[in-house]
């Protein structure tokens, strides 16, 4: 694993399926993305996950939504580095197969699922079926579109040691390898990881030699997942797609207050914070055009 001074924050602004009414201050339109985006960056965020939502708030793949809200982020002179969801929508008929929409909209990354997921909503059993057969797929596009993906671990240790082992020894992918950790799904998926101090060691001690990785957990987990993160070299994803609050019973204000307190943490654990230009170094991304970084009139 490789391990760095600098500390990527990662916000992720809104998921595919929570609404306003978990919490008001949700972001689910184009504009009240990039502002979400533009705020969290501000207080540190090199980097921004993003679910797209349609006209009616349900999560879409619609590769025409997620440029404008890229658009409208770079409008506000935010260099953020922008990664989009690949997860299906929220839509009728929707597939993993809709995952491939979203590369039409160019992101710098993407999120690459690894392993069959299982999710309960409203009590039914939804299963998406990201085998390996699908990933080898998904990969080949990605390659052929300069896309990095992030290894998002839906089936845990196998996840880990089988499948991304698989993947990094049969593609020409680029170094670093950017896996992240979601942990605490359980309240929402079948066979997810719960979150222990023992189980994130366990996983850090599978990662490929030239890999980073970064942590998600849900609810209350997400902080001491996160700094246990941060202490043992690894950066962070924080936001209203994995938990809605700021402490129990109090719902966060925006995404920023969150990124606000682990910047915080970070910097007084020694990590510096990265910008999204160092994040970018550190990943191997290319640098974004000045073009990209100044406002749009």
């Amino acid at each position: 694993m490789i391990a760095t001074d600098k500390l990527i924050i990662c916000a992720a602004l809104c998921g595919s399926f929570l609404t306003k009414e978990a919490n008001p201050n949700i972001p689910t339109s184009p504009e009240e993305l990039a502002e979400e985006a533009y705020r969290s960056w501000n207080e540190g965020a090199a980097m921004v996950h993003i679910h797209a939502r349609n006209k009616e708030g349900l999560a879409t793949t619609d590769p025409k939504v997620f440029s404008e809200i890229a658009r409208l982020i770079r409008s506000k002179n935010c260099d953020v580095i922008l990664e989009f969801s690949t997860s299906p929508g929220r839509e009728e008929g929707a597939s993993i197969e809709d995952g491939f929409r979203v590369l039409e909209a160019r992101p710098e990354m993407v999120s690459f699922n690894v392993g069959i997921g299982v999710f309960m909503r409203a009590g039914k059993e939804v299963i998406r079926p990201w085998t390996r057969s699908f990933g080898e797929r998904m990969l080949k596009a990605l390659i052929e579109k300069d896309i990095k993906p992030e290894f998002e671990l839906h089936g845990g240790l196998g996840s880990l040691a089988v499948e991304v082992k698989y993947f990094v020894e049969n593609f020409p992918l680029p170094k670093p390898y950017w896996i992240d950790f979601p942990l605490g799904m359980q309240r929402t998926a079948q066979n997810a990881t719960p979150y222990t101090p023992r189980t994130m060691m366990h996983l850090v001690d599978q990662l490929p030699p030239d890999a980073m990785f970064m942590t998600l957990a849900v609810g209350a987990d997400q902080l001491p997942a996160v700094i246990q993160s941060i202490l043992l070299g690894g950066h962070a994803r924080v936001g209203f797609e994995d938990n809605i609050y700021y402490s129990r019973g109090v719902l966060a204000k925006s995404n920023a207050e969150l990124v606000t307190r682990v910047a915080r943490i970070g910097a007084d654990l020694g990590r510096k914070i990265a910008t999204p230009d160092e994040a970018r170094e550190l990943l191997g991304l290319k640098k974004l055009p000045e073009k990209k970084k100044s406002a749009q009139k």
